[in-house]
């Protein structure tokens, strides 16, 4: 009940910040091979359920990213996409303007550009400062 309880607070938390949340899609049976049980006791398909409906109840949106996107291969600055990318890699250098990424920090700033330019929000850039991850 502990983690159910949190999870509703998150999503109330997330949806009194921000009017639409973007998400990439995950292969959430996929991760669960991978990494077993540590996966299916975070919930994230019953916590995407109950942000989807508080959010609708507030009138704001969840906007999904195909998990296809490569989020984490793509330079957030230039647009150049790394042919390969392992995932114990967590930096990497891009070779074509040489910005250094996060690996997770870049895949957020390209979730969020990648998911308003096809919700139709234009620019959504901001200096990496001001964003909290």
């Amino acid at each position: 009940n502990r983690r159910r309880d949190w999870q509703w607070k998150l999503a109330h938390e997330l949806t009194d910040r921000f009017d639409v949340l973007y998400f990439e899609t995950l292969n959430l049976k996929g991760m669960q091979r991978l990494w077993g049980r540590k996966i299916g006791d975070l919930a994230l398909a019953e916590f995407l359920s109950i942000l989807e409906w508080v959010a609708a109840k507030k009138s704001k949106r969840v906007v999904y990213i195909d998990q296809w996107f490569p989020s984490s291969k793509t330079c957030s600055e230039c647009g150049y996409v790394l042919n390969e990318l392992k995932l114990k890699e967590r930096q990497w250098s891009c070779p074509s303007c040489s910005t250094e990424h996060d690996r997770d920090l870049n895949a957020a700033l390209n979730i969020k550009s990648v998911g308003a330019s096809t919700d139709s929000l234009g620019d959504v850039r901001q200096s990496q400062t001001a964003i909290a991850v």
